[in-house]
């Protein structure tokens, strides 16, 4: 049986330099309890301009403007429980500059928990361990300016139990 899964398309928002990286604190979905980029689905409703700099602003604090658009990659991951069936993600990154904003580095009680905030993190600190595939791409191109857009298929993957990133500053 072949299931059909929300759109695989996405946009993300690489916010950093050669030493840091903005990320999310993720709480839900394939990248529960790691860092993930600011992402979010592409709509009909905005562009891929309107969506980015909207997410990064949503889950960052950070007010941004788009440098330059970098590369498409198709990730593919396997099925993590016996119901679930591999899932494809298209992932359109962004080059952003922060031009405003403070860094929201926990989540307001008000808003969805989708994530426990933000943080910025030495790209040194960025491993398969804490991180989401999408932020190890992110890196990639932040160390080495080279944004290689070949399919990326992860043979293996675990959700941890745990998050993989300090939570004290959100009061839990």
């Amino acid at each position: 049986m072949i299931l059909e899964q929300e759109t695989p398309l996405v946009v993300c928002g690489i916010i950093g330099d050669e030493t840091t990286l903005v990320v999310t604190k993720c709480l839900t979905g394939p990248f529960e309890n790691r860092y993930d980029l600011a992402t979010a689905p592409v709509t009909v409703a905005k562009t891929l301009s309107e969506t980015v700099t909207a997410i990064a602003a949503m889950e960052t604090g950070l007010q941004t403007t788009i440098e330059k658009q970098l590369g498409t990659i198709r990730l593919i991951l396997p099925a993590t429980t016996s119901e679930w069936t591999p899932r494809m993600v298209v992932s359109t990154y962004y080059l952003l500059e922060p031009v405003g904003g403070q860094l929201m580095t926990q989540r307001p009680n008000y808003t969805p928990a989708l994530s426990a905030g933000a943080a910025r993190v030495s790209l040194d600190q960025l491993n398969w361990a804490n991180s989401s595939p999408a932020v190890l791409q992110a890196k990639r191109y932040l160390e080495t300016g080279a944004f290689p857009i070949a399919d990326q298929v992860i043979a293996s993957y675990e959700t941890p139990e745990r998050p993989q990133f300090s939570l004290l500053d959100n009061h839990e």
